[in-house]
C-alpha cells in the first residue's frame, strides 16, 4: 500500500503542523486496484483481461492523486487536484462496471465499483472545504474520510481478490 501525508494545517494562516494525516490518495489507490468490471454486458473477461483493467484504472487514479503525495501549494490547488481525482475515480468505476468480471470476483467487482463511486462522492466535502479555503473544514473532512465505509468495503473486496490469486498491480 502506498502511504502519503497531507499537512492541511501547513496551509492555514497560523502555519500549525499536523502530522500523520493520511492522504486520500493512498486510500483511493487501494480502492482502484481492488475492483474491476461488473454488471456490464459483453463476454466475461478472463483473469488476465480483468487484471489488465485493474492495472489500467489504478494507473489513472494513481496519476490523478500523485500531486496529493506532497502538500499542495494552496487550498485552491488542492481543490483542483481533488476534482481531477474524483473524475478519475468515477471513470474507473464506469470502466469496471462496464465489463463482465470473472465469475469468482463478480461480487468483489461490484463492491469495488460501489466503493469507488462512493469515495468520489465523499471527496466532495474535502474538495468543497479546500475551495472555500477553510483549513479547519479540510481537516474535519479528512478525518471523516479516514473512517469511510466505502474504503472499508473496497478494502474487503481487494483482500478477497488477493486471496483468490488476483494480481492487483502496484497496490497488491
Amino acid at each position: 500500500m502506498i502511504q502519503s501525508r497531507f499537512n492541511a494545517f501547513s496551509l492555514s494562516p497560523a502555519g500549525a503542523r499536523h502530522r500523520g494525516a493520511a492522504t486520500l490518495a493512498a486510500l483511493a489507490l487501494v480502492l482502484a486496484v481492488a475492483g474491476c468490471g461488473g454488471g456490464g454486458g459483453g463476454s466475461r473477461l478472463s483473469k488476465a483481461q480483468y487484471e489488465q483493467h485493474l492495472q489500467t484504472d489504478s494507473q489513472a487514479i494513481t496519476k490523478a492523486f500523485r500531486p496529493l503525495s506532497t502538500p499542495p501549494s494552496s487550498l485552491s490547488v488542492l481543490a483542483s487536484e481533488l476534482k481531477t481525482g474524483q473524475e478519475k475515480l468515477r471513470s474507473a468505476a464506469d470502466d469496471l462496471s462496464g465489463v463482465t468480471a470473472p465469475k469468482d470476483v463478480e461480487k468483489d467487482n461490484k463492491a469495488l465499483v460501489a466503493g469507488l463511486r462512493k469515495l468520489a462522492d465523499e471527496l466532495e466535502s474535502l474538495r468543497s472545504a479546500a475551495a472555500k479555503k477553510d483549513p479547519s473544514q479540510v481537516q474535519k473532512a479528512l478525518s471523516e474520510l479516514k473512517t469511510s465505509h466505502a474504503l472499508l468495503d473496497a478494502r474487503r473486496a481487494t483482500d478477497d481478490m488477493k486471496k483468490k490469486g488476483y494480481t492487483l498491480g502496484g497496490f497488491g
